[in-house]
């Protein structure tokens, strides 16, 4: 897919250098946008703007209020709270119905293109680009964790301006490259459905239901979460050693090779216990509860942290990638699990609550025909995300060369 998106932008590199300006001068912050005094108008919150400038659909209304960001057609939407901001929250409005102007929460940046300077599907990709987002960011204002882009720091970036008809150029070459990533999503959305659908029906057939403990394996400790209280100072972690496995490591369905913390070598002898193999099933018990993964083979001599549980299955009973989607994917785990939670905010889930859930048991056979289907659908999934990946690093490039001006597309 790369290759394929690639070999469509035919591009030249020159030397003759556009305009600067700033970006205040460049595009319109926050433009003047009228709204009517009553009734109920077009609404986005937060939760629904897009990613990296992707186009918004807004099919909320709500009632006119005084407060808000007001925008149109053609504008573009940057988040400027923390963590908003740093993730990427950037969305482009098409369109609106019935030519509106909506409303949006007070935490949205709105960016419009000037007449004669800039084209509004150029400011999208402008304010997406990494020199402004960046620079941006590192102009925040506030306390810790609600940290806010002021308005005045667009003054204080400046961007090269293109002509219009360059921008245009530009502008096509970067909508064909977000398409193939929209193609993308809509395929592995497409798959992921599938697996779900597959997985929910392979265990719908009036399996009997046991219950986890008794799906372990014969081992001293086959159910373990990390040390507590003095087992494991602060002082005690090593900048290199055995890695310390965390939160930050379990994702749904899949095994994050982060490793910020580690133990000495001596300091391991004391915490054997704790070893985490290959094969094993981790599930976060804190904090955002029942995540859950399986740990690789990559993954050489390591220990779990306190935040989550460690499982051993008994391979010969059952899948470790079987149990890993029920627990993040099955609605009847999933309200095993999250229905005895406790502590609010910082939930968690006991040793207990895990022995007791109660899963389906086909025969060993049926297992093993779950999990190779279970394996097909997640390996056709890693490879369709490695696929997107590249397409989005192509994007990032592309954006880099062409918005900075060191790449040109002819005409």
């Amino acid at each position: 897919m790369p290759s394929e998106v690639a070999e469509k932008q035919q591009v030249s590199t020159v030397a003759a250098p556009w305009p600067t300006m700033a970006l205040s001068e460049a595009i319109d912050i926050n433009p003047k946008r009228p709204l009517p005094k009553v009734g109920n108008v077009p609404f986005l919150d937060m939760a629904s703007l897009p990613l990296h400038g992707a186009p918004v659909t807004v099919t909320d209304k709500r009632p006119v209020s005084a407060g808000g960001a007001r925008f149109q057609a053609g504008d573009t939407l940057f988040a400027r709270i923390t963590p908003c901001a740093e993730n990427g929250k950037l969305g482009f409005v098409s369109a609106l119905e019935g030519g509106a102007t909506a409303q949006g929460s007070t935490e949205f940046i709105v960016m419009g293109a000037r007449d004669g300077i800039t084209l509004p599907e150029y400011v999208r990709w402008l304010s997406g680009w990494r020199h402004v987002r960046d620079h941006a960011i590192g102009l925040m204002e506030g306390t810790s964790g609600r940290q806010r882009i002021p308005a005045w720091a667009f003054d204080e970036i400046d961007v090269p301006v293109p002509p219009l008809d360059e921008q245009r150029r530009i502008a096509e070459v970067l909508r064909s490259v977000d398409e193939a990533i929209a193609a993308n999503d809509a395929a592995l959305a497409g798959v992921r459905a599938a697996k779900q659908g597959t997985m929910e029906a392979s265990l719908s057939d009036g399996y009997p239901e046991v219950r986890l403990e008794t799906l372990l394996a014969d081992t001293r400790y086959p159910m373990r979460s990390g040390p507590f209280g003095s087992a494991l100072l602060k002082s005690e972690l090593q900048p290199q050693g055995i890695p310390f496995l965390g939160i930050d490591n379990v994702h749904v369905e899949r095994f994050v090779p982060v490793y910020r913390r580690f133990v000495s070598e001596e300091k391991y002898k004391e915490l054997a216990r704790y070893t985490v193999f290959p094969g094993d099933v981790m599930v976060t018990i804190m904090g955002t509860v029942g995540r859950c993964c399986v740990v690789p083979q990559r993954v050489g001599t390591a220990i779990s942290s306190k935040h989550v549980w460690t499982i051993s299955i008994d391979q010969d009973r059952y899948s470790s990638a079987l149990l890993a989607w029920q627990i993040n994917h099955s609605p009847s785990v999933l309200e095993q699990l999250l229905g005895s939670a406790q502590g609010g905010i910082m939930s968690a889930i006991s040793s207990g609550t895990l022995r007791d859930l109660r899963l389906p048991l086909p025969s060993p056979e049926q297992v093993r025909e779950i999990d190779d289907l279970l394996c097909a659908f997640n390996a056709q999934i890693a490879v369709m995300e490695a696929e997107q990946r590249a397409v989005q690093n192509l994007k990032t490039a592309l954006m880099s060369d062409l918005l900075s001006g060191r790449v040109r597309v002819p005409a």
